[in-house]
């Protein structure tokens, strides 16, 4: 099964329904996250413009307590995550400083790299792919629709390597970035975050699906290239390929 990137110009310049928020509360922006989430948009846009459509950015809200009767889950959601019945990005404030608190001097790249990987979901949303990767997971087998969701997400960070590559040609990002530093912080807090839920609670992207070192190839990848078809991870997978360096 590939990612249908063919499917890019036409889902695109459709025009979906907006989907009315669901009730949560939201706290007080954080100006450096906005203004790396700005860039995030920004540059989709101008991808999605060079292929021929229109881009429609999701919203951001920010967060302190875990969010109930949100996203058709009736656990209370913790942690960044992208809601697709709403097209919203949710960013944890707590779970956002401390991740800047662990990352240093790649604090901006770090966070930048969590924005991107959760609106990397909103495009494949949008453009028909998450609809795909559902179907195909009802109907399979565990083992199956296990390595269709580890696709599912390392096209997401391929996807946020091409964000990564075009900040730091930007100047958004500044100076050199360790993404496998990086990639190991984000997993790190991610796992400790999770160790402390509560009965009730689920941490609804664990930002941790597939090995760390597919995790860093397909970053590494969408970063080196900055070529929107070379995260093709469904096709890499179907061909046995998805833990292989690319050529």
């Amino acid at each position: 099964m590939r990612p249908m990137h063919c499917a890019v110009i036409v889902l695109l310049g459709l025009g979906l329904a907006t989907l009315g928020r669901a009730a949560s509360a939201p706290v007080a922006e954080d100006a450096d996250s906005r203004k790396l989430f700005g860039s995030v948009d920004a540059f989709w846009s101008q991808q999605v413009a060079a292929l021929g459509g229109r881009y429609r950015p999701p919203n951001l809200v920010y967060f302190a307590a875990p969010l109930k009767n949100l996203c058709g889950v009736a656990a209370a959601l913790s942690g960044p995550f992208y809601c697709p019945v709403n097209e919203t990005v949710y960013l944890d404030r707590g779970f956002l400083q401390r991740l800047r608190a662990r990352a240093g001097t790649d604090a901006s790249a770090a966070v930048g790299f969590v924005l991107a990987h959760e609106v990397a979901h909103h495009l494949q949303n949008v453009i028909g792919t998450t609809t795909i990767v559902e179907q195909a997971r009802s109907s399979s087998s565990a083992a199956v629709a296990q390595r269709t969701l580890t696709s599912f997400e390392l096209q997401a960070d391929c996807y946020a390597g091409l964000w990564l590559r075009w900040a730091r040609n930007g100047g958004v990002i500044k100076g050199p970035v360790d993404l496998a530093a990086i990639l190991a912080t984000v997993a790190a807090l991610s796992q400790e975050q999770q160790s402390h839920l509560r009965p009730g609670e689920l941490w609804l992207d664990p930002l941790t699906q597939g090995e760390a070192a597919q995790r860093l190839r397909w970053l590494q990848r969408g970063s080196d290239s900055g070529d929107f078809n070379a995260c093709d991870t469904f096709g890499a997978a179907a061909a046995g390929s998805l833990s292989k360096s690319a050529p």
